[in-house]
């Protein structure tokens, strides 16, 4: 009689199943996060297949097709909008969810009646001089036509820093005013603060001026003689006190329907020849100003006198379909839920070129699409429900976020946190590679602690600045979550010089810094969803 072999085989496999066993749901999802991963991943999101992601765009909806199909593959249950049928008597709701959250953008572009006129008044006189539109200025389109004369005041680099105590608005009255600034950053403030201290005290400008009753900023473009093109040289970096990156394309302004927005600032951008016009007769020389103030704080702002400037404008509105990509991870606990998110969608192309935005934000998309698979890599099930957002038109003014948070399809007290990923994939400086700044709600300290714990405990190597702040700063989604008082946590490396250019290609990744701050991540978000904190 033949003895069967299967008691012993089993009995040879008992101590592989046994060891298997023992492996922690975070060493099982570690498995799924690795280089080749993010590779495989990023090399189709920020290839030229998806032509730069622009919201509303055929390239991003390519993006998001890729997206929740890869959702799909991980297991990740679509959380977007009900589809439709239309029947014969009637339109009738699917019971299935999809994986996208539909809604329309507003677009504001510029009209067809643009003028601006330099108005100089002296000894009882007035000239006028006319400027040409796409020659000598253009502006960032308002949401609607305008009309205004109102004197100017030139305010250097319009620049303020706390941490340096320096204020270029300190001793001016910018009341019912045109601001005219140098574009950029005064050259003492880029040697004394980070990339990305320089890029949230310049997003504040317009904040600052409109809270001191300024009417618009004019910015004078000093290497320029015209404003019309982009320059030849597609690395040189645009300056981060301009809203809308796209240099030398036609500005068009964004916008959720029906939404309360504040007054914006009238935002016109002028060749170095305005300047010219508008500086004229004042004593005032640019050249000199940027020179000095490469070197030196101490820089008096120069008052000018009987200037002003007339703006027309007119205005033309569409509506741009655009969709989220929302999935979602079920918990023990439906009503406890962590979102993680990140922006997918980018700059687009423009006169032959491609911004296809591989560290922003296709590190960050990437990131939240391998962390979902690691969870559901990990075997187990959550405590807390997670939901994977992958949102649009962040790069128009976080409005995919805003949408989503706004359109919650569960009560707001519900949602726990919020972990934002933006622009993961390039390290802060040379001789520190595996530095890392994590910026989080200082009411929740344990994030701290956790993250201390797991980088020791699974021998990630990163060098992490803990930035814990009532209200944690920088212009990313996690900006719509803190609005609700949300918590929030960001791990963040550095902007690099190709942000916001078209060198911004998948050929700079460093994906070592992303795979770490992707396994810290992994980490810290399957012990908060299986904890109390």
């Amino acid at each position: 009689m033949k003895k069967s072999l299967l008691p012993a085989i089993i009995l040879l496999l008992l101590p592989i199943a046994n060891i298997y066993s023992q492996v922690s749901p975070v060493e099982k999802g570690f498995k799924a996060i690795n280089t080749d991963v993010l590779k495989a991943q990023m090399g189709f999101l920020a290839s030229d297949w998806t032509e730069g992601r622009e919201s509303g765009q055929k390239g991003e909806y390519i993006a998001g097709d890729y997206i929740a199909s890869m959702l799909q593959l991980y297991g990740v249950k679509p959380a977007g909008d009900y589809p439709y049928t239309r029947g014969f008597t009637n339109i009738q709701r699917n019971n299935e969810k999809t994986y996208f959250q539909n809604f329309i953008l507003i677009k504001t572009s510029p009209g067809d009646e643009h003028a601006m006129k330099v108005v100089k008044a002296a000894g009882g006189s007035r000239v006028i001089r006319d400027l040409a539109y796409n020659v000598d200025f253009t502006m960032r389109p308002s949401a609607a036509g305008i009309e205004l004369d109102a004197p100017v005041v030139f305010a250097g680099y319009g620049f303020r820093n706390d941490k340096l105590r320096y204020n270029d608005f300190s001793k001016l009255d910018l009341t019912g005013k045109f601001v005219l600034k140098i574009s950029g950053i005064p050259g003492f403030a880029r040697e004394a603060l980070s990339p990305a201290e320089l890029t949230a005290s310049a997003r504040e400008t317009e904040n600052i001026l409109r809270s001191m009753g300024a009417v618009g900023i004019i910015e004078i473009n000093p290497n320029s003689s015209t404003v019309g093109t982009i320059p030849g040289n597609v690395t040189v970096n645009l300056s981060p006190s301009e809203n809308n990156p796209r240099s030398g394309r036609p500005f068009a302004s964004y916008s959720l329907p029906g939404e309360n927005r504040p007054a914006g600032l009238i935002r016109i951008t002028i060749s170095s020849r305005a300047a010219d016009d508008i500086l004229e007769g004042t004593g005032i020389d640019l050249d000199d100003f940027i020179k000095k103030a490469e070197t030196s704080r101490n820089l008096s702002i120069p008052v000018i006198e009987g200037r002003s400037v007339y703006f027309k404008t007119t205005v033309r509105t569409e509506t741009v379909r655009v969709r989220n990509v929302i999935g979602v991870i079920e918990g023990e606990d439906p009503d406890q839920i962590i979102v993680l998110g990140a922006h997918y969608d980018h700059i687009g192309t423009f006169d032959g070129y491609t911004w296809n935005g591989a560290d922003d934000n296709a590190s960050g998309t990437v990131g939240v699409m391998t962390i979902a698979r690691a969870i559901m890599e990990s075997g187990k099930k959550p405590g807390k429900t997670i939901v994977i957002a992958l949102w649009t038109a962040e790069e128009l003014g976080l409005l995919g976020s805003r949408y989503y948070v706004e359109n919650l399809s569960f009560p707001m007290k519900n949602l726990r946190l919020n972990v934002n990923f933006d622009m993961i994939s390039r390290y802060i400086a040379d001789d520190d590679p595996d530095k890392v700044i994590m910026t989080y709600s200082e009411s929740n300290p344990g994030f701290r602690t956790i993250t201390e714990t797991n980088i020791k405990k699974y021998g990630i190597g990163l060098n992490v600045e803990f930035q814990p702040s009532k209200d944690p700063p920088g212009g990313s989604d996690h900006r719509s979550f803190t609005a609700y008082n949300i918590p929030v946590m960001r791990f963040k490396p550095g902007h690099r010089e190709e942000y916001h250019t078209p060198a911004d290609e998948v050929s700079t990744v460093d994906w070592d810094i992303m795979e770490k701050i992707v396994k810290i991540s992994f980490a810290n978000v399957w012990e908060l969803a299986n904890s109390d904190w």
